[in-house]
């Protein structure tokens, strides 16, 4: 398995506090039966992609001394904010530097204005945007479609395990289900923040997606598409589809 979405840089945002929780979060990570990490974090907080992957170097070679057998490979979660469009391409974090795939997320209860342009000026870079935990959103909570509609601008999507597994209640589950029953979900990661709060819940979430889109299609979502994307050349097979509510019919016995 493979996790594209985690906080396991030491003391960098509010994820691993300290190379002790680092270490530990590899530890969980190998014994679930993870080899590759992304470490994403909050590119507002470390706005230098030079130094996010030096810090990753670093990592690295921790869990080297440590015997951990599971690779890290740089990244960042981006912000949707005007800002992107004054950086350069090599200025924003991608999957393992290939300038191909950035993760960003967008404010949890509204979508800005400036979403379609900020995503449109990141594809005329080169790179094709992955919407973070999407799942979580107001208003793709509100209306699932609207995850169906970055997906149609070239967009890809990325779901929290943890929405899966209930961790946010049980709305926020229900609209995981929606969108991945519609193929609306490429990758599942954990956005894990540390060794016991928010973990690397990858493993358990994998069980339970087995479960709603078979073991292949779940083994897609955490090992196969996650592969792809570090390497660069990921290509959607499956078209996603509109969710269409269901509606119910009452019929009166005197009808």
């Amino acid at each position: 398995m493979i996790d594209l979405h985690t906080h396991i840089l030491p003391g960098v945002d509010d994820g691993a506090a300290d190379l002790e929780t680092s270490l530990a979060m590899g530890r969980f990570a190998e014994d679930g039966g993870m080899t590759v990490i992304a470490a994403t974090p909050h590119f507002y907080e470390i706005p230098n992609w030079s130094l996010i992957k030096q810090r990753v170097d670093d990592l690295n070679g921790e869990f080297a001394k440590a015997q951990i057998s599971v690779e890290i490979v740089p990244g960042a979660e981006l912000m949707m904010d005007l800002n992107l469009l004054d950086l350069v391409a090599s200025d924003i974090p991608t999957y393992a530097d290939n300038g191909k795939f950035c993760l960003i997320e967008f404010p949890m209860h509204q979508v800005p204005i400036y979403a379609e342009q900020v995503l449109f000026a990141l594809q005329t870079k080169g790179m094709t945007p992955i919407i973070a935990h999407p799942e979580r959103y107001g208003a793709v909570v509100e209306d699932p479609n609207v995850a169906l509609g970055w997906l149609r601008q070239g967009c890809l999507i990325q779901m929290n395990s943890g929405s899966l597994l209930g961790r946010f209640g049980s709305t926020i589950k229900q609209t995981a289900e929606i969108m991945l029953d519609c193929n609306m979900v490429q990758m599942v990661a954990s956005d894990g923040h540390g060794s016991e709060r928010r973990r690397l819940n990858l493993p358990e979430a994998f069980e339970v997606l087995k479960k709603v889109v078979g073991k292949d299609g779940a083994h897609e979502l955490v090992a196969t598409n996650p592969r792809n994307i570090i390497a660069g050349h990921f290509q959607l097979k499956v078209e996603p589809n509109e969710y269409r509510k269901k509606r119910r019919f009452f019929f009166s016995r005197f009808a």
